[in-house]
């Protein structure tokens, strides 16, 4: 099945309905070609709270590291699935029966009831 923003688009001028030319953009980067990959539990914990429809500092405020951690975690989950899109990652996810909100949910438990690490003085 081709979804609309995945089949690649020429480059070229298309008649609006008033008779004015729009250039039509070459859409190539919604290609959708996952490669499977074995994600750090960290990119795993992450993309999980992402499917469960969190932003990227309400993650961080959880797992109790930055934003932009959150988001090198998911740059790299992207980047090394072969994706390009966030939302393609999302979409793999459930489209391989992946999504598991308890185990994200008792990984984040579990991280937020272990002591944080002490820091060296």
């Amino acid at each position: 099945m081709i979804h609309p923003l995945e089949a690649p688009l020429q480059p070229g001028r298309r008649q609006a309905a008033g008779g004015a030319a729009t250039i039509v953009p070459d859409l190539r980067s919604y290609r959708y070609e996952p490669r499977p990959v074995r994600l750090s539990p960290m990119q795993t914990l992450v993309v999980q709270l992402v499917c469960c429809g969190l932003a990227d500092k309400e993650i961080a405020f959880l797992l109790g590291v930055s934003s932009a951690t959150v988001k090198a975690h998911m740059s790299r989950a992207i980047r090394d699935m072969g994706l390009f899109r966030r939302h393609q990652l999302v979409r793999y996810v459930f489209e391989n029966g992946l999504f598991d909100p308890e185990a994200a949910q008792s990984q984040l438990l579990r991280r937020r009831s272990s002591p944080p690490p002490s820091q060296g003085s």
